[in-house]
């Protein structure tokens, strides 16, 4: 029988692991209930206040829910990296939160703390504006877009009926559609003393900011970058732009930028790369570190949200301990999943509806990711020696943004780079996310098979609307991976209880 109930994906009582680490889950489980409380407790009339001003807000309150179903079944290394990882989301995004709320003239009309935020786009890394400590920056989009698409699918679906009713065409990608219903709604706190928006990841998030411009009303500098990112042609601009952005953001301001600062916001981000790669490097064994879903969320969360923040490196450093030992040791990390059959990479942008997507299909079908194309981004160390060579290093980190390193910048970004990553990680299937909304990778669909095809390589592809819940289903999603495993690999489930069930009404 299934541990969550039908429809509402409710557990009926917390999961056993063995003793070890089910006591571990319940500790961590625990510790997020800290932080969360802690959280509440220090605004509890602002964060009331803004329960009832934002619809959004109330995904906020499902978190424990959604990091256990990131969780799945893991034990040993793979899950104390998950738990740690999550927790360490939570206990920064809570902070961002807070400073949000704080300064919010919706919720505290003229308060001066409004103009101690510089705003920007969520693709944007926060270590751009590390040499300005006087000011906290504030990722735009994340708190109330981002994560509440990752933590309740049901969460963007107004959102995105209010864009459709504007005007907007029900075919667009739902990123930019949820963007734009919530600056509709006047759901965006309103902060900042100015804004930095971006040319990423595509056409609809360009589109889409000149609404959000509008209930901004802020003084904005596009930050934009070039299309073509791999080419060391066009870094020149690519730095310019960066000079120019710097430029405004002092004026805007009134803050000189703090070069040292910088510096050293750099050196932790290039330490925060090394240990990536070294999971990379565990990932490529015959025993990779299994986390989850957790990997790659908290990969986009560290890369833009969270870089250079020292409790994340603190973070990083541990995890990398963790995952380390059993590979030291000569061992598997994980009695999960029960069986191994496939190693599979990733490829396309994953659905923010369904974030446990990974954990489902090994405890379904015994296929490990072992990579996932939202966790390759910007990784290229940074040249700290000059403000020049920074400049650069910030630059090619900024044009690696998520979503955008693959899907943008040519045939060798999106095409090549695959197969080179199907042949370090030696992986024998390939989840191709065929991503409804997105018009650019879909125009390449005939050339993935082909290829595929010509290699030898298994491809099953996968349907999902990215945020939109109700245009494909998170049980659709799983059905086309069922009728391929069976019909085409000719595999049974590790657990027919996972094969068919309904999760329509759970968060």
């Amino acid at each position: 029988m299934r541990l969550e109930k039908d429809k509402t994906g409710i557990a009926r009582h917390r999961r056993w692991r063995g003793l070890k680490d089910t006591l571990y889950d319940y500790g961590q489980w625990l510790k997020l209930w800290g932080i969360l409380i802690e959280w509440a407790l220090r605004h509890p009339v602002l964060n009331v206040r803004a329960v009832f001003r934002y619809r959004w807000m109330l995904s906020y309150l499902t978190v424990p829910s959604f990091f256990d179903r990131l969780a799945g079944r893991m034990g040993g290394e793979g899950l104390r990296a998950c738990r740690m990882n999550l927790n360490t989301v939570a206990d920064v995004v809570t902070k961002d939160l807070e400073k949000t709320l704080m300064a919010d003239e919706h919720l505290r009309p003229g308060n001066p703390n409004s103009k101690k935020i510089i705003y920007m786009d969520e693709l944007i890394p926060k270590l751009v504006t590390a040499g300005f400590s006087d000011h906290v920056t504030i990722l735009a989009q994340a708190i109330p877009a981002y994560l509440p698409s990752l933590i309740n699918q049901h969460s963007p679906v107004h959102y995105i009926e209010a864009s459709e009713s504007y005007g907007l065409p029900a075919d667009v990608c739902p990123l930019p559609s949820l963007e734009a219903g919530i600056a509709i709604e006047d759901d965006f706190p309103k902060v900042g003393c100015c804004f930095i928006s971006c040319n990423m990841p595509c056409d609809g998030s360009i589109m889409t900011t000149t609404m959000q411009d509008r209930r901004f009303n802020l003084p904005t500098f596009p930050l934009n970058i070039p299309l073509r990112w791999t080419r060391e042609d066009t870094q020149e601009y690519a730095v310019e732009e960066m000079k120019a952005c710097i430029a405004f953001i002092e004026e805007q301001t009134g803050e000189k930028c703090d070069w040292g600062k910088l510096k050293e916001a750099c050196e932790r981000v290039n330490e925060q790369s090394r240990l990536k790669m070294e999971k990379w490097e565990l990932n490529r064994t015959d025993t990779p570190p299994f986390i989850g879903g957790g990997s790659w969320i908290y990969r986009i969360f560290s890369y833009e949200f969270g870089c250079a923040n020292p409790r994340v490196l603190a973070n990083d450093r541990k995890v990398n301990v963790i995952l380390r030992k059993p590979f030291e040791e000569g061992r598997a990390p994980y009695p999960y999943p029960k069986e191994v059959r496939h190693r599979a990479v990733v490829w396309n942008t994953p659905a923010n509806m369904y974030a446990h997507f990974n954990a489902w299909i090994a405890e379904c079908w015994g296929v490990q990711v072992v990579c996932d194309m939202i966790d390759l981004q910007g990784t290229q160390i940074i040249d700290t020696s000059t403000r020049e060579s920074m400049l650069y290093g910030l630059a090619k980190m900024v044009q690696g943004s998520t979503m955008r390193v693959h899907t943008k910048g040519g045939w060798e970004v999106i095409m090549n780079d695959l197969w080179a990553k199907v042949e370090e990680y030696r992986a024998d299937l390939i989840v191709m996310f065929d991503q409804i909304s997105c018009k650019g990778v879909a125009a390449l669909k005939g050339a993935f098979e082909e290829q595929a095809r010509a290699r030898g390589v298994r491809m099953v592809w996968v349907e999902q609307d990215l945020m939109d819940p109700t245009t494909i289903s998170r049980r659709t999603m799983r059905d086309q991976v069922n009728q391929y495993m069976q019909t085409v690999m000719g595999e049974t489930p590790l657990d027919g209880d996972l094969v068919d069930f309904d999760d329509s009404e759970a968060w």
